[in-house]
């Protein structure tokens, strides 16, 4: 099991150097003609660079925290404030842990701030982002303050384990099932308010015919929204969510803005398709699933990495509090690991929900040039290397879906593409 630690932490490492060098090669020419302007290469270079330079900080700072011993510091502070220390055998005190937590997520989020200040930086110079330093400062503390009752899980997961150490990935398992239904299913509807204006979509031509798209799908009794996304960036979305009186149509005031109507209602369309046919329910179902099979493994190779590091880290145990970086390094190793078959299956519900979109609407030139302007409007790479498309895109390629678009017939895709 060490060398299973070992090697993990090495196919990171390993990952983020190999792949690197493929984000400046040139992809194969593609069929459908894109003119993308030349400051759009600049940008998606410098976006693949931004975003795997990320990969390896993220790394870097669970292990420097670990390494430069501030997770043990940060430990026996919390220990002092507290005048608690349990024994091993018992779970930490749920005021000491949420000290803990509070210190170290708040040192990690200043450790991530230069990467997200650099993709702040990104947006701006090529006109994609609005928000200013204060806004974007705002969002980052709410979204701090919005990770803070993950402590209670954190001490359940402690409190399992010393109940149950053989099996205490299973019974942490069944305490995050419900955590994973919310930000699947209620965090659209919870959480995004909280960021984000909604109004509703004014009487025009534009929300009769969103209706009568509604009605096609069987999307019943659905409030129609505009989100004031412009406020932080030009890019354009839209997405459907909810459950009985809670559906809700979303669209960003950028796409109203922006795109034709044919386009608009294609996007539109498209959104649909995933509540349709119930996509977020199968991401959640596989997020259930991945989440079991994830701590299963995790039980296999912290355990062997602790053995390795456990003394140099300053690391007392599994139930240590310094041990909580290590077991977020072991996890994000995972993870990374994990997301060619994830991406896999949100790439095949992004064609299933294409293919929705056509049946619905028949209008497959919108929804190629719906594609080419995400690649010569908002600089998305159309044809991005093979292998990054593989290990990372959640969607297909646009130069793909484009020619989908242009070449679909219901009596061709019979089973919807």
């Amino acid at each position: 099991m060490r060398q299973a630690a070992r090697m993990a932490y090495l196919f990171l490492l390993g990952l983020v150097l190999l792949v690197a060098p493929f984000t400046l090669l040139a992809a194969p020419t593609p069929a459908v003609v894109f003119h993308i302007p030349p400051r759009a290469i600049t940008y998606q270079r410098l976006e693949y660079a931004l975003g795997f330079f990320g990969i390896f900080w993220h790394g870097l700072g669970l292990w420097l925290t670990l390494h430069l011993g501030i997770a043990a510091q940060l430990r026996c502070w919390a220990y002092r404030l507290t005048a608690r220390r349990p024994a091993l055998e018992k779970p930490p005190p749920l005021r000491t842990l949420a000290l803990f937590y509070a210190a170290f997520s708040l040192l990690f989020l200043l450790w991530q701030m230069p990467l997200g200040m650099a993709g702040l930086i990104l947006e701006q110079q090529f006109g994609f982002a609005r928000e200013g330093w204060a806004m974007w400062l705002g969002d980052i503390a709410l979204s701090w303050a919005l990770s803070l009752p993950l402590i209670l899980v954190l001490w359940l997961g402690y409190a399992v384990y010393c109940r149950s150490p053989q099996r205490w990935w299973l019974w942490l398992w069944v305490v995050l099932i419900p955590l994973i239904l919310f930000n699947n299913v209620l965090q659209p509807i919870v959480i995004a308010p909280l960021f984000n204006h909604y109004r509703p979509l004014p009487p025009g031509p534009l929300r009769h015919a969103i209706e009568t798209l509604a009605a096609k799908a069987h999307i019943r009794h659905a409030a129609i929204l505009v989100e004031n996304t412009s406020r932080r960036t030009t890019h354009v979305n839209a997405y459907v969510t909810g459950i009985g009186p809670t559906t809700r149509i979303v669209i960003d005031d950028t796409a109203i803005k922006t795109l034709p109507p044919d386009q608009l209602l294609v996007m539109v369309a498209h959104e649909m398709g995933h509540y349709v046919e119930k996509h977020v329910w199968i991401i959640t179902l596989s997020n259930i699933v991945g989440a079991g099979a994830l701590l299963w493994v995790l039980a296999k190779v912290f355990p062997a990495l602790l053995q390795r590091f456990a003394r140099k880290w300053r690391i007392e145990g599994p139930t240590d509090l310094a041990a909580l970086p290590a077991l977020l390094l072991c996890l994000y190793g995972l993870l990374q690991i994990q997301m060619p078959l994830a991406n896999l299956e949100s790439r095949y519900l992004e064609h299933r929900a294409d293919a929705f979109a056509l049946r619905l609407t028949h209008l497959n030139q919108a929804m190629a040039q719906l594609f080419i302007g995400f690649a010569e409007r908002d600089y998305e790479d159309p044809n991005p290397p093979k292998l990054i498309q593989w290990w990372y895109g959640t969607h297909p390629s646009l130069r793909s879906r484009v020619q989908f678009a242009l070449s679909y017939h219901p009596w061709r895709h019979p089973n919807g593409g």
